[in-house]
């Protein structure tokens, strides 16, 4: 069914593009109306454009991707500045139940001239049905079957201080869905010393929940942001990502990573580190996860199913 205030996206061709998330129904027909208008805010007439539209894991993930979507369109009022973006039931099949969440662009063509203009872009949360998380039973992770319990590490050295992290709103959602998976960060610095304020603002650090605890070990306060070595690849500089969190061996089968690339650190970046960690990880008979995320937002690549 078609929102029934669909929201209002401005087009023109000065204008920057128009950010829009939206939540999708997985094995359900899911349909999405978009109201264009122009800079007066009145509706703008679309009659001469065509519209394309991608659905895919991240920005520049490749077109050939077995989990990219191609969106359909209705336009028949489009005269008055209405599209319908449209999802079927059957391509939603392709979507991955285990990392559900994609990003989407919508481009407008116009087909006199084939000026080309994105239109609208954001994020997509797929519904897989899921409505309440199952704690796993046992004293190992062997029936987490959601990864209700899952060890999340994010290695991530900035968010554009503190712009791109998670919102309160975020965060909360992440907690309220799965309360008990604890959530690290560490921080590659050149100095040794944690800078918190470049990941996340005091409104977030006031709330947020690190798996280190209560342990003030390290620098005699409950640590939030651990940091670790911006290595470049040297096994001498590598910092032991697994005995900084702290995992027990014979606990956990399986356990989630994510590690920033988005441009003021790569891999290479913590090249060592990351090695020396993966192979601990494989000696010990635990799986990784490897979560991805473009936009410097540590909490939302743990937010899906970590099976």
């Amino acid at each position: 069914m078609a929102d029934l205030n669909p929201p209002k996206i401005e087009f023109d061709k000065k204008g920057s593009t128009s950010r829009f998330d939206f939540n999708l129904n997985q094995y359900a027909d899911n349909f999405f109306d978009f109201k264009i208008v122009g800079s007066s805010r009145t509706a703008y007439n679309l009659t001469g454009f065509g519209f394309s539209g991608t659905i895919r894991k991240y920005i520049g993930s490749a077109i050939t991707a077995s989990d990219n979507i191609t969106i359909g369109f209705e336009t028949s009022g489009q005269t008055v500045g209405i599209i319908t973006a449209r999802v079927n039931c059957g391509i939603t099949t392709l979507l991955s139940k285990i990392s559900p969440r994609y990003t989407y662009d919508i481009i407008a063509t116009r087909h006199d001239s084939g000026y080309k203009r994105q239109l609208i872009a954001g994020d997509v949360n797929v519904n897989v049905g899921i409505t309440q998380v199952t704690p796993a039973e046992g004293d190992d992770d062997s029936n987490d079957i959601l990864g209700s319990h899952r060890i999340c590490i994010a290695v991530i050295d900035e968010a554009n201080d503190g712009s791109n992290a998670p919102s309160v709103a975020e965060y909360n959602a992440f907690r309220a869905s799965f309360p008990n998976r604890k959530h690290y960060i560490l921080q590659p610095r050149s100095s040794g010393v944690a800078d918190t304020s470049k990941l996340m603002d005091s409104d977030i650090s006031d709330i947020y929940v690190s798996g280190f605890g209560t342990d003030t070990s390290f620098n005699g306060s409950e640590i939030q942001v651990y940091p670790v070595s911006r290595d470049n690849g040297s096994a001498a500089a590598a910092s032991d990502w697994f005995d900084i969190v702290g995992i027990e061996t014979g606990s956990i089968t399986k356990l989630a990573l994510f590690v920033d690339i988005s441009g003021s650190m790569t891999l290479s970046t913590v090249a060592a580190s990351y090695a020396k960690f993966i192979g601990t990880c494989t000696d010990a008979g635990i799986t990784v996860r490897e979560e991805s995320n473009q936009n410097e937002d540590w909490i939302e690549p743990f937010s899906g199913i970590l099976a």
